[in-house]
């Protein structure tokens, strides 16, 4: 089982989403988080000139099977392409998982 992590920009969500219910991954979990990015900006705010280093990104995340790793990189990959193409994909290994409810685990539970 792997762990699949993407950041991606709040505008390509709905692309992303829709790519992983295409290749049949209905699971995922999508926190709105701040992060950085190579260049900063300057914006002005109420007449003031800021720099603005942090920027809004989303966080999703999607449980899988060994099998579908590379079906939810590319579903998540086309998704974003779909609307600027900015983002990473990071890949970990999950050792366990477990359904509250049944107890039930492995990978079974995805």
């Amino acid at each position: 089982m792997k762990m699949v992590i993407a950041l991606i920009r709040p505008e390509q969500l709905p692309a992303v989403k829709r790519a992983l219910f295409d290749v049949q991954i209905r699971h995922l979990t999508a926190t709105n988080t701040l992060g950085t990015a190579p260049k900063s900006e300057q914006v002005k705010y109420r007449g003031i000139e800021r720099e603005v280093s942090l920027f809004q990104r989303v966080r999703v995340e999607v449980a899988v099977s060994d099998a579908m790793v590379e079906a939810a990189i590319g579903a998540i990959s086309a998704g974003a392409k779909e609307v600027g193409g900015w983002g990473r994909i990071f890949v970990i290994d999950l050792h366990e998982s477990v359904t509250i409810w049944t107890g039930e685990r492995g990978p079974k539970t995805l």
